[in-house]
């Protein structure tokens, strides 16, 4: 029996209520982190093994333990490779060189803008970082599984050998393993209900609300980010001053029931299922509403985005691209190419599979099964009546006296 160790921001059978994710950070900043580690767990079940899934912080802090009580470390990641990450990478690398146990990375990325240009002023630094994290890593292991050609170009330009670098996806559009549960409606219609995801911080995307607003009366914005949870939870705004982007609590798109925030992927695709398209520039969004049966198209706006929408053959547009005011929901579902995101799919599964089996990894999609044993632990989970649901806004416009409590509380030392 291989005992494995893998790494997750919160475990799916440990549920934690709205405060307790937003005090303790339980999605690393953004609920999307959720999914492709909900999925891991879910793959990763086998019968023969035993898989503890847990935040590896404070497991890292004691190496020796790790090799005493694992053989396998895990990593399913994102966006690793960038200047914001460099002090986790260097931890995690002084960590990963004192492990005796075999070490898996699935799905990492490097980040840029979308024509794949990183900040020059953080190129050394961070290819300093990546070199020896993923030195560490390839002493551990055959191979490292990168999400992209553009991270596995990177990583070659660092020097590492092709052979050792593995393009495998994501692991979170592999929730279902070789299928791709997608339910596609004949179109999309101003009068059906519409799902949009949105990175604060991209401006593009404010025209693009102020639109979908007007003419959906039932879009749902799926919020993600740990400071739009605050928001919803204590009213607190996001940083910056474009109306038009979901940043205040006055915002229109946090009217009663327009606002929905997942807590968990079960919670989060169970929403889903009852959309008929999502869109927006959130690529986990995309990945959750797909593995939901929901169609989704991406609105990419840089890198990571773009190379995980390639990969998978999801369907999107560029930003930069397009005028903002020109994007239409039931163009963008008209336009889309399911047929390569769908028909492509279980060749990449195949891949993703063999990637595993290189490392001596088991799947629970193979004849002894496993995931069922998972979706039951699932199941069970959430049938307690205390099991989180989505949060949901619910205030409506906030009034004077607290919109003059939170100026005053931001004026405070």
């Amino acid at each position: 029996m291989a005992r494995i160790l893998l790494k997750v921001h919160h475990a799916a059978l440990d549920p934690a209520d709205a405060t307790s994710v937003l005090e303790r950070n339980l999605i690393g900043n953004n609920v999307g982190n959720l999914a492709f580690s909900f999925a891991s767990e879910r793959l990763l079940t086998h019968p023969g093994d035993a898989v503890t899934a847990a935040p590896t912080g404070p497991w890292f802090a004691d190496p020796a333990r790790v090799n005493r009580e694992f053989d396998h470390v895990v990593f399913p990641l994102a966006n690793h490779f960038r200047a914001s990450n460099l002090k986790a990478l260097d931890r995690q690398s002084a960590a990963i060189e004192q492990l005796t146990t075999g070490f898996t990375v699935l799905g990492v990325g490097a980040q840029a803008d979308l024509d794949g240009n990183a900040p020059r002023d953080e190129r050394e630094a961070v290819e300093a970082a990546t070199r020896r994290f993923v030195r560490a890593v390839l002493e551990r292991g055959p191979s490292i599984g990168v999400r992209g050609d553009f991270t596995k170009e990177y990583l070659v330009d660092l020097g590492f050998d092709d052979a050792e670098v593995d393009v495998i996806g994501c692991p979170s559009m592999f929730l279902h393993g070789p299928e791709l549960p997608l339910r596609l409606p004949e179109s999309v219609g101003d009068d059906d209900p519409i799902a949009i995801t949105i990175s604060p911080y991209v401006r593009e995307m404010g025209p693009i609300l102020q639109q979908g607003l007007r003419r959906h009366r039932r879009l749902t914005y799926i919020g993600q980010d740990i400071h739009t949870l605050r928001l919803l939870l204590r009213g607190t705004p996001l940083t910056g001053d474009d109306a038009r982007l979901p940043l205040s609590p006055e915002h229109p798109v946090f009217a009663p029931g327009r606002t929905v925030f997942p807590l968990n992927i079960p919670a989060w695709q169970e929403f889903l299922r009852g959309q008929r398209f999502t869109y927006g520039t959130r690529i986990h969004g995309t990945i959750v509403s797909l593995i939901s049966g929901t169609p989704a198209v991406l609105l990419a706006h840089d890198s990571r985005t773009l190379e995980l929408a390639r990969y998978h053959r999801i369907p999107f547009v560029r930003l930069d691209q397009h005028d903002p005011a020109d994007i239409s929901v039931p163009e963008l579902f008209a336009q889309a190419d399911w047929a390569a995101l769908v028909e492509g799919h279980r060749e990449r599964w195949d891949t993703y599979a063999a990637f595993l089996e290189r490392h001596g990894l088991r799947h629970g999609f193979g004849p002894d099964g496993g995931t069922e044993r998972f979706d039951a632990a699932v199941a069970a989970v959430a049938a307690d009546p205390g099991y989180p649901p989505v949060v949901r806004s619910d205030a409506g416009p906030v009034s004077p006296a607290r919109r003059l409590a939170r100026a005053v509380r931001r004026r405070l030392p």
